[in-house]
């Protein structure tokens, strides 16, 4: 005996309107829009970060050392 799907009681036999349709899709592009802007400010932010916590190490052959060390 095959068990029922809890997941087919969830299901709506109800038919969504037009404009329910209209508003759910224009919410998802508007989140998926905001998370584009996000991603492009945000996402150089993360690089500055690293970019800052791991400065470039000095070597003998660099002429212009990252930073001057005090004696």
């Amino acid at each position: 005996m095959e068990t029922p799907n809890p997941f087919k009681e969830l299901e709506s036999d109800a038919i969504c309107p037009p404009h329910l349709k209209d508003e759910l899709v224009s919410e998802i592009d508007l989140i998926r829009n905001v998370i584009a802007v996000i991603d492009l400010y945000v996402g150089d932010l993360f690089g500055l970060a690293s970019a800052l916590v791991n400065p470039p190490q000095a070597t003998p052959e660099d002429t212009n050392p990252p930073y001057e060390t005090t004696p």
